[in-house]
């Protein structure tokens, strides 16, 4: 099956158990080995959330879709509830004024 770059980036992309992520947005283009090693999935123009797919972990392409494995959700999920545990209150240091 051969696509257009076009074509590519407007395909739902869903996990193995259906879970819908987006759209991929665009792509990593490996210039040696001359082949795609990276997508950019979004779940829309809008939405600041997006995953990086490797394409070790696209299980395969169907019409109008791309299915990856239910880990990359996992990923994205894991990766989500470590940033907000690192958010944390830095103490400020106070002066008396003279």
């Amino acid at each position: 099956m051969r696509i257009t770059s076009k074509q590519l980036k407007h395909l739902d992309v869903v996990t193995v158990s259906g879970q819908e992520l987006g759209h991929v947005r665009d792509f990593v283009f490996e210039i040696d080995g001359q082949l795609i090693a990276q997508y950019i999935v979004k779940q829309s123009k809008w939405s600041a959330k997006s995953y990086i797919i490797n394409r070790d972990q696209v299980v395969r392409f169907a019409e109008y879709k791309m299915i990856v494995d239910d880990n990359v959700a996992r990923e994205e999920m894991k990766r989500v509830k470590s940033e907000k545990a690192e958010v944390k209150a830095e103490p400020a240091l106070m002066r008396k004024e003279t």
